[in-house]
């Protein structure tokens, strides 16, 4: 690693037994805490929700805001050479708000470049998110913020809304970690596990009794169930980690098969204490049947520890990614852009149990972890890759590169599905599409937001002057116009429409980052469903020098009585190898904003 930068204020703090000379280095370059609403005797905290954060992405500075655990500076990232700054809050904290506010304050003071962000408060407006608060004075020193999405997928839990935030929703990626297991038919099956053992072979007596409460806890005695494999219907990750594999562990069974509609979503590794496998509910019919019909049923052998790579359909929105529209601001769309957040293999303390194996506690430097809280950091490690690039570029810059080189196509050439149903997605689900970064290094033009637009973005809305000064810490401030969210210069285009009015115009203007010569960007409109008509004006963008902006306007109409999602993407090309990308979404909410 280089030498730490000599405008870095940042400190290495002591705080409980995390020793700054022990884990501080040149990767690691600062450690602050702030934890005085709880735990104020002292020892470990109990959650460990932040050295992969901090650790797995990478800027120039990185800040990953930690609900706790400790950063020792051992992962790469997607910028292998950047520095890392840890700030750490507690989730349990009575003064979380203030905490993650302190946090994003001192490392704006420290000198970083990027944030990455794996916390949010749901459901508070503007003026009360101390997220939105800290991040609007991080752009206003060309900070870059990556939050994560949340990972609740039900409407209206989306968290880290505002415009001036990078929001990240999780996808996956085409690896899958695998188990396998083999009856004594000889039919193989495969499925899901993270018990850290490999088992090559076993033969073990397969137990099922029809209906779901023949793996209810109170149900099993160790008569039935000692040595054996258990089969279990429609298990559920409550039933799973509170009661099945503890009474399975007591009462002396080998393992389990778990038969679910979520196989991939349904372990974490801390329920594979004992040989645990979750299969499709396709494969478990299968499975139910032999089990059933099969006197001596037995499981052959047993697999774990396996890799798939190649998988196909990859990416997908991950099942627990949270979807827009943000409830605030739905003509804002949310999330932004996709990033790997499915299985990631990430940093970890080494101070807390990874998971327990024979009453044993497992420590590990990477552990498999899922969440937007893993998407997050990849989009904060590409921000940190681009601004190394384009030091002159904008957070919102940064964040256009991003989005409009996303791509929303899978690996089998179909639109973007979700992880567990196959159903296809929208841009409601995965924003902009999936990152790419090598893309995203050359996109050609950038919709550019600066911080004054972003005030009069607050200027036109129903914010009274207290709150608006509530949102920017009190600095100074003036309107310059009121900016309607049409009119915000975003990298994508959202029209809602509660009424009988069925129409919209937006206006943006790009900049042209593309090299220093004259390019002409030809506009094309694709994939628009019929209820959707669209006018772009003009159709031909000329620029004749870098940095040399052109404005262009889109009119919308859609027909009465059209689903409550349409889309499509607005597409400027220069034939040379440029295409930028803006999803179109028009999103028709009921009188409740749903």
């Amino acid at each position: 690693m280089p030498a730490v930068p000599e405008r870095w204020k940042g400190q290495c703090e002591e705080n409980y037994d995390f020793n700054s000379s022990s884990y501080c280095n040149r990767k690691l370059i600062g450690s602050r805490f702030f934890l005085k609403g709880s735990h104020s005797s002292g020892g470990i905290l109990k959650v460990s929700h932040g050295s992969h954060v901090s650790s797995t992405a990478a800027g120039n500075f990185v800040l990953g805001v930690s609900y706790a655990g400790y950063a020792k500076g051992t992962a790469r990232g997607v910028a292998p050479r950047a520095h890392i700054a840890m700030y750490q809050v507690d989730p349990d904290s009575d003064a979380l708000p203030a905490e993650v506010l302190a946090a994003i304050d001192k490392a704006i003071a420290d000198g970083v470049d990027i944030i990455s962000l794996s916390i949010g408060f749901e459901g508070l407006s503007y003026d009360q998110d101390p997220v939105a608060i800290g991040a609007l004075s991080a752009a206003e020193k060309g900070i870059f913020v990556a939050a994560a999405a949340g990972n609740k997928p039900e409407a209206s839990h989306l968290i880290n809304g505002p415009p001036w935030i990078t929001t990240v929703g999780a996808g996956t990626m085409d690896r899958g970690l695998t188990a396998s297991m083999t009856l004594s038919n000889g039919v193989g099956i495969k499925g899901y596990s993270y018990f850290p053992l490999d088992i090559s072979t076993v033969e073990l007596p397969l137990y099922y009794r029809k209906g779901k409460s023949g793996c209810e806890a109170t149900s099993l005695n160790r008569s039935q169930v000692a040595g054996k494999m258990i089969l279990c219907d429609n298990s559920f990750k409550e039933e799973i980690s509170l009661e099945l594999v503890p009474a399975l562990n007591r009462l002396g069974a080998f393992g389990a098969v778990l038969i679910t509609d979520r196989p991939a979503d349904l372990l974490e590794p801390e329920d594979c204490s004992i040989p645990l496998i979750a299969i499709s509910q396709s494969s478990g019919d299968s499975v139910r049947k032999f089990a059933i019909d099969t006197p001596g049923a037995k499981v052959q052998s047993l697999r774990f520890q396996s890799t798939d790579i190649g998988v196909k359909p990859a990416p997908q929105v991950a099942g627990f990614s949270c979807r827009g529209p943000d409830q605030f601001h739905p003509g804002i769309l949310k999330p932004d852009i996709l990033a790997p957040g499915f299985q990631i293999l990430a940093a970890f303390s080494r101070k807390l149990p990874y998971m327990s194996l024979g009453g044993y506690s497992l420590m590990t430097n990477y552990g498999i972890l899922s969440g937007t809280s893993m998407a997050a950091p990849h989009i904060a490690g590409v921000a940190a890759l681009l601004k190394s690039a384009h030091p002159e570029w904008s957070p919102a810059a940064i964040r256009s590169a991003m989005m409009t080189t996303a791509y929303a196509v899978d690996n089998t050439g179909q639109s973007l599905t979700e992880q567990f149903t196959g159903i296809p997605m929208s841009p409601i689900d995965f924003g902009a599409g999936h990152i790419d970064p090598n893309r995203a290094m050359d996109p050609g033009l950038i919709y550019d937001i600066q911080v004054q637009d972003y005030i009069d973005f607050l200027c036109g809305q129903n914010l009274t002057r207290k709150q608006i000064d509530f949102i920017l810490q009190g600095r100074g401030w003036h309107c310059s116009k009121r900016i309607e969210v049409e009119e915000l210069n975003y990298p994508s285009l959202t029209a809602v429409f509660k009424s009988k009015s069925r129409a919209v115009e937006f206006s943006r203007t790009l900049t042209n980052v593309g090299g220093d010569g004259r390019s002409v960007y030809r506009v094309s409109v694709e994939n628009a469903p019929p209820a959707m008509r669209i006018e772009v004006v003009p159709e031909t963008l000329v620029f004749r020098h870098r940095n040399e902006t052109n404005k262009f306007h889109v009119h919308l109409e859609v027909e009465e009585g059209s689903p409550a999602v349409l889309y499509c993407f607005l597409r400027w090309s220069d034939g040379d190898g440029h295409v930028v990308s803006s999803p179109i979404v028009a999103l028709t909410l009921d009188d409740h904003g749903q």
